[in-house]
């Protein structure tokens, strides 16, 4: 992956495929997105990138800023794919490894990096406290989901982001951030990217936990309308 910034470019080491599942996770509104766009119209020198998109409203007008330095053929090696709904979502990633092989038997291009923005919205809204058995189903697709991707990294050297969702749990008198899905979540994902508000509107802290040493590092970066930098 390609980061924005040199802080994230550096501690990620970029020169390297990432291995497993990277996530951005954070509260609405933070730059998720805009971190994920970035990354993906970063990584496109290197390869084709696909990315997944399931919330209402695809940010046409973010992508323009994002791009307004730079060349606007970069969108020819980002397929979009937008998911209408979670069971929509579990079937575009399955379908996945058939859409690499395509590219690898097709144009020899190999795909560097598929993003998911974002793996757990389609997924909250179908969850119900009274409906044990649908939640249990829901549970086991996020599995399916998560298993698919991480296979799909190790197998064809894909670097797989995926956007996540932010949840509260209480422990003890404390309360704790972390991200949506629980312990699907937990098992799958062990490097993450925490983006966070700080007291200045255009400046956002970045927390990020780095396996296998799961050390953590964090440090500030500007928003701009352009993306981070």
């Amino acid at each position: 992956m390609n980061f924005p910034t040199p802080k994230l470019n550096e501690f990620l080491d970029s020169s390297k495929s990432i291995p497993g599942i990277l996530s951005v996770f954070g509260d609405f509104g933070v730059g998720k997105t805009t971190l994920a766009l970035q990354i993906a119209i970063n990584t496109t020198n290197e390869g084709k990138v696909i990315f997944v998109y399931s919330k209402p409203n695809f940010p046409y007008e973010k992508v323009g800023k994002i791009l307004s330095n730079k060349s606007s053929h970069i969108l020819n090696n980002i397929i979009f794919i937008f998911a209408l709904n979670f069971v929509d979502l579990n079937s575009i990633v399955f379908n996945l490894e058939l859409l690499i092989l395509h590219f690898l038997k097709e144009n020899k291009t190999p795909i560097k990096l598929i993003v998911i923005d974002s793996i757990t919205d389609l997924y909250r809204l179908e969850l119900n406290r009274d409906k044990k058995e649908k939640n249990f189903r829901l549970n086991y697709q996020l599995n399916q989901i998560l298993a698919i991707l991480y296979y799909i990294n190790d197998t064809y050297g894909t670097e797989i982001l995926i956007v996540n969702e932010i949840s509260r749990k209480n422990e003890g008198d404390a309360t704790k951030e972390v991200q949506s899905g629980g312990n699907v979540v937990d098992y799958w994902i062990k490097s993450s990217i925490q983006i966070s508000r700080t007291k200045k509107l255009n400046v956002r802290r970045f927390n990020i936990i780095k396996d296998p040493e799961m050390k953590s590092f964090h440090f500030l970066i500007d928003l701009s309308e352009n993306g981070f930098g």
